[in-house]
């Protein structure tokens, strides 16, 4: 379901969004997601998904490169450069989802969507040993954040186009 609801966008329709309505935004990594980004925005009372691939490899987006999502968002790209910093007070809470992938989520929204979230992350570390689910604690996120996203919007009314 949440592949269909996914739009790809051209470097004009990015320089289009306003960081404001910039909610979710995940940073690529060095496994999982190595070279693309996954964000959502809130139009009234819609949640928008946007996706794009290729930003360090070049394979699909065509025209549009890591540093524009940075110039695009600087407050995301502050806090993702600060993610290690327990003293940053950004736009984001940013959260570790392993092997250099990362998700920040507009503090505005923060609140509302932790519970979703760490519902999904125990119902997945449920049936794992001690060890393995510290080991895992950062990859649960990384499997269940758009889960907790959708399971959100459903519960709270929102709309997802």
């Amino acid at each position: 379901m949440l592949e269909e609801t996914v739009h790809r966008l051209t470097k004009s329709e990015l320089e289009k969004i306003q960081e404001e309505d910039l909610l979710w935004i995940t940073n690529p990594g060095r496994m999982g997601d190595e070279d693309g980004i996954t964000f959502i925005i809130k139009e009234s009372n819609a949640l928008i998904i946007y996706r794009v691939d290729g930003l360090l490899y070049l394979k699909e987006n065509g025209d549009i490169f890591l540093n524009d999502i940075e110039r695009q968002f600087p407050k995301w790209f502050e806090t993702w450069k600060h993610q290690k910093e327990r003293d940053y007070h950004g736009k984001y809470q940013y959260l570790y989802m392993g092997f250099g992938n990362g998700l920040s989520i507009d503090n505005s929204i923060y609140k509302e969507y932790k519970p979703f979230l760490d519902d999904l992350v125990e119902d997945y570390l449920k049936d794992k040993g001690e060890e393995e689910k510290k080991s895992l604690q950062y990859v649960a996120i990384y499997q269940v954040w758009k889960k907790a996203v959708l399971k959100m919007a459903r519960e709270k009314g929102y709309i997802i186009k």
